[in-house]
């Protein structure tokens, strides 16, 4: 056999060759697929801080040229505090030429659109509407202070802010959420609940979640209060937030107009985005307040520096997406938990708070910072409990303050009524 013969006779491989190849080959993509995914969950992870360090910034910078020192001129909420153009913590970023909200969006969450957003293209009523600090010459029609299914046109939509739309672009759009201390301050007291019990719905006048709920967006005079509870690297402003509940977060196809396409053609009269279809769910704009119900053991007792029967915050629409894993919960559904949550707070720095605890102090998280929901079945916002035992303190222990920020004053005090 002549030499060219023998080399034409070993070309390619044989089938045992070929076999041991695939086999190193899928060896490797086994060893190196799920490293990819954790580089991958670290990249984003540390993305997620770092847009969050910048709204830091931007909250520090506006503080500094408002007059009354505050933090932020108040919620992302266009029906309950005020266009969100013009009023709330995005459009202050926006009209300071701070940034754009929109093009920094949690590179996590799955969901981009805010429920907010929603309510402004007109898709959806998740508010109420406030006759009180609606900061608008718009009239409009309101059954009790629920907007009616014929009112939105007059406050939302192409209708208010005309037919080219440009309030997506601008950056009006958010999927973070803002916590009650941030946005709201110290909540109110109602005469009903009785003196020390804190409630989220204070004012009879304009329901639920309102500005009037609270003293008022967090501010410098808030932070050197000499009565002040906790100090600004405790007090959490922001974080990624949680998918919304009930039937307004999905985006529906509903028999009079579809929602998904009320979004689209608001964001681009044009047609030519379409960030949004049928099935997506939109995420929530800020925490509620103090509703969750104390549970801690007498040790524990005196957290937060307040009594037994005062409720702390739910901080439960700040969601710790960050490497979460899959746990399975009491009733046998698997959810994803046990990771961490990037908070902005407010000294400006942000730090990870873990989810370590879970239901009833079982050590592998359950997708809540701090309270969380005992009775884990129920589906919609309103039937869902919270509480904060022992287990839910620990985790946020030295971390995140959930308390009322100043202590309340009492009738002969001083000079401080």
């Amino acid at each position: 056999m002549t030499h060219t013969s023998i080399l034409n006779a070993r070309k390619g491989f044989t089938l045992v060759e070929l076999l041991v190849t695939i086999a190193i080959i899928g060896i490797l993509l086994g060893l190196l697929l799920p490293n990819l995914a954790a580089v991958q969950a670290t990249a984003k992870a540390g993305a997620q801080s770092s847009i969050l360090q910048g709204f830091g910034r931007s909250f520090m910078d506006f503080s500094s040229t408002d007059s009354e020192g505050r933090l932020s001129s108040g919620a992302y909420d266009h029906y309950r505090d005020g266009d969100a153009t013009k009023v709330g913590w995005v459009a202050d970023i926006v009209n300071s030429k701070f940034g754009n909200p929109t093009k920094s969006l949690d590179p996590i969450s799955r969901s981009k659109i805010n429920e907010k957003f929603a309510d402004m293209a007109g898709a959806v009523t998740s508010g109420k509407a406030n006759n009180v600090r609606w900061l608008s010459n718009v009239s409009y029609n309101y059954a009790g202070d629920t907007v009616t299914a014929a009112a939105p046109a007059q406050i939302a939509g192409t209708a208010y802010f005309g037919s080219n739309p440009t309030v997506w672009d601008s950056g009006y759009n958010t999927n973070f959420a803002t916590t009650w201390h941030f946005s709201r301050g110290d909540n109110n007291i109602s005469s009903a609940s009785g003196a020390g019990r804190y409630t989220v719905n204070a004012s009879a006048l304009d329901g639920s979640k309102s500005p009037l709920d609270g003293d008022g967006p967090l501010s410098a005079g808030h932070l050197s209060d000499p009565t002040f509870l906790s100090s600004a690297d405790k007090i959490g402003l922001m974080g990624a937030s949680r998918t919304g509940d009930g039937a307004d977060s999905t985006i529906n196809s509903g028999a009079a107009t579809n929602s998904a396409d009320t979004i689209n053609n608001f964001i681009d009269a044009t047609g030519r985005k379409k960030l949004v279809k049928v099935g997506d769910f939109t995420v929530e704009s800020f925490t509620d307040g103090p509703a969750a119900s104390r549970n801690l053991t007498a040790n524990a007792e005196g957290a937060y520096g307040i009594a037994a029967n005062q409720q702390v915050h739910e901080i439960n629409d700040i969601v710790p997406n960050c490497k979460q894993k899959k746990i399975r919960q009491a009733n046998g559904k698997e959810i994803a938990a046990g990771g961490f949550a990037n908070i902005v707070f407010a000294d400006g720095s942000c730090r990870r708070v873990s989810d370590n605890n879970g239901y009833g102090g079982a050590n592998k998280g359950d997708s809540f910072i701090g309270p969380y929901i005992t009775n884990i079945n129920a589906t919609q916002e309103a039937d869902r409990t919270f509480v904060f035992d022992n287990g839910a303190y620990d985790e946020v222990r030295d971390e995140l303050y959930l308390g009322r920020m100043r202590q309340l004053l009492a009738a002969g005090g001083g000079s401080a009524e």
